[in-house]
């Protein structure tokens, strides 16, 4: 048995028993760590904050080989985001974000670059005017690229073109008045220009939709947080990902924090 020293995302924290936690991170080059953090839930432990969820925390335990759950012996925190539990629907979202990596990280070869991305979207959420959806829809898209399920968004499926009439016409409409319709064959993991036959399957998703699905491939969480999206695009994202999902990924199935985003707004009707 020996100390190693990490650094991580909390993405769940359990109780154990009357006093302890069974606390679950997200790190660099460890992937998923599990440890047992004995006592932090007693008023005198002085390491309670730092395995709160969606917090970045440095710890130190203690790693016996060929065990599951190792035990904690110290932990700080590094950075730690106080906007997302006063916002509810943001700390729904950065929740999901955190229950599609626990998910999708089992049982997997770990990936380091995927730590950034959820690192960035959690700091992009956090900022007061940020669009949570917009980055929960960029981390999406990214971990599907870091699983090499990228979808094709810039060249139509079955001619490999993208017309440069089409695409202007997808970049010059307005959000609130989506006019383009495209074909998505969710099965196949790309578009049909208007020239192509879809198959009778395909998913329709407005001119602005594809515009933002290709930004979330392609931009930062930062920027993606100050994203104008409108109602009918948001709709079809969110269809869009549910279906995605479903087919490439079935195994990760529905998220519990999404069922809470959706719970606390329906009476808004967001």
């Amino acid at each position: 048995m020996r100390l190693v020293k990490a650094e991580g995302i909390v993405i769940r924290s359990m109780k154990m028993g009357e006093t302890s936690k069974l606390v679950t991170l997200f790190t660099r080059e460890l992937g998923l760590l599990k440890i047992i953090a004995k006592g932090s839930r007693s008023s005198k432990s002085r390491i309670g904050a730092a395995l709160e969820p969606l917090t970045v925390s440095r710890i130190v335990y203690y790693q016996k080989e060929n065990r599951e759950i190792q035990f904690l012996s110290q932990a700080e925190i590094v950075e730690f985001f106080p906007n997302l539990p006063a916002d509810l629907e943001k700390w729904g979202y950065a929740s999901a974000c955190a229950e599609l990596v626990s998910r999708s990280q089992i049982d997997t070869e770990v990936t380091p670059k995927l730590y950034p991305i959820l690192l960035d979207t959690i700091r992009a959420m956090n900022e007061p005017a940020a669009d949570a959806r917009a980055c929960f829809g960029g981390f999406q898209m990214k971990l599907c690229g870091v699983l090499g399920l990228a979808p094709n968004l810039r060249r139509c499926l079955n001619c490999n073109s993208a017309p440069p009439r089409f695409m202007q016409e997808i970049r010059m409409q307005s959000d609130a008045g989506p006019t383009v319709q495209i074909h998505f064959d969710i099965a196949r993991g790309g578009f049909m220009c208007n020239n192509c036959s879809p198959p009778l399957e395909a998913q329709q998703l407005s001119g602005e939709t594809l515009r933002l699905l290709a930004d979330f491939q392609s931009l930062p969480a930062e920027k993606l947080s100050r994203c104008k999206i409108s109602p009918v695009a948001r709709r079809e994202i969110e269809a869009f990902f549910r279906a995605y999902f479903a087919f490439h990924l079935e195994e990760i199935g529905g998220l519990a924090s999404l069922k809470f985003v959706h719970k606390i707004a329906a009476p808004s009707g967001k």
